[in-house]
């Protein structure tokens, strides 16, 4: 399921998709997009059955601010491409068509854009995506 996310997320035009946790040493490119986790709701009732896994991932979208002329209006339409790869022309948002075993996948919260200190080179932009499913014991990413 990530990597399928992940190649929803390539859809973007002018990012670098990466999956793992943001680092601005790793970040170079004018646009970037990490897909991280977030947390981890374990929800087994049982050993027996497939427990609800409800994921919580961040995508952070960042663009390095020495490679942008425009870069308020550069974030705010790296976050709008994101949304559009991730729920454009699905007629229900929380189940995606190209995510068949998502139970429910929705943005969980209010995008969050965190403004750079005066020594950090990027700009970024968090997403918090909630993805529910099921999960039968063992089963691995």
């Amino acid at each position: 399921m990530i990597n399928t996310i992940i190649d929803r997320l390539k859809l973007v035009d002018g990012a670098t998709v990466r999956e793992g946790f943001y680092a601005q040493s790793l970040a170079k490119e004018a646009q970037f997009i990490f897909l991280q986790p977030y947390t981890d709701l374990f929800g087994a009732k049982n050993g027996i059955n497939p427990y609800r896994d409800d994921l919580v991932l961040q995508v952070v979208a960042g663009i390095n601010l020495s490679k942008s002329t425009n870069p308020t209006a550069e974030l705010i339409n790296l976050v709008r491409d994101i949304r559009s790869a991730l729920f454009k022309d699905e007629r229900n948002t929380e189940k995606p068509s190209w995510l068949p075993q998502a139970i429910t996948f929705k943005e969980s919260e209010a995008c969050k854009y965190i403004m750079p200190e005066a020594h950090e080179k990027h700009g970024l932009a968090v997403i918090t995506l909630t993805l529910i499913h099921t999960v039968p014991f063992g089963e691995q990413l």
